[in-house]
């Protein structure tokens, strides 16, 4: 018999894919935080306040090599792991979120690029696509996980 108020709440120890999914969320948070602080660090003259992540100014030829090499190896690594751990569930999520994300690419880029030709626009931002995607895709993958 035990008292009602001494219950003893026990959690259960995290599954092998629950522990894979979060390590692989780890690993691209973490590289993402590195690559952030790198690219702050090394920014020759900081004249965007914090925001060398948005800036077009030249980069160090040693920051874009790492860069590159770190956010390829980092990307592979993670999702690899990432897609050995989701269900099916989360697996439809992320397959609608990540079309979402490239309509978004598909539909802006040649209108904008169509748009410079004529004058009627700056040059086409490729960063500015990429971050547009991501926030499409991360929208469409929290409403589809979530909802």
């Amino acid at each position: 018999m035990t008292d009602s108020g001494q219950t003893k709440q026990t959690r259960r120890p995290m599954s092998p894919r629950r522990k894979r999914y979060w390590t692989a969320l780890g690993i691209a948070a973490v590289l993402g935080g590195i690559l952030g602080a790198w690219l702050q660090v090394d920014q020759p003259g900081t004249t965007t306040a914090g925001l060398a992540l948005v800036a077009n100014g030249p980069l160090t030829a040693n920051f874009a090599i790492g860069a590159s090499i770190l956010w390829l190896v980092g990307m592979v690594v993670s999702m690899a792991i990432y897609h050995r751990s989701i269900d099916d569930h989360e697996e439809r999520a992320w397959l609608w979120a990540c079309t979402a994300g490239w309509y978004v690419i598909m539909f802006a880029a040649p209108v904008w690029w169509v748009l410079h030709r004529a004058s009627l626009a700056p040059p086409a931002d490729t960063m500015l696509l990429f971050v547009a995607s991501l926030i499409v895709n991360g929208v469409v993958w929290l409403w589809l996980k979530y909802r």
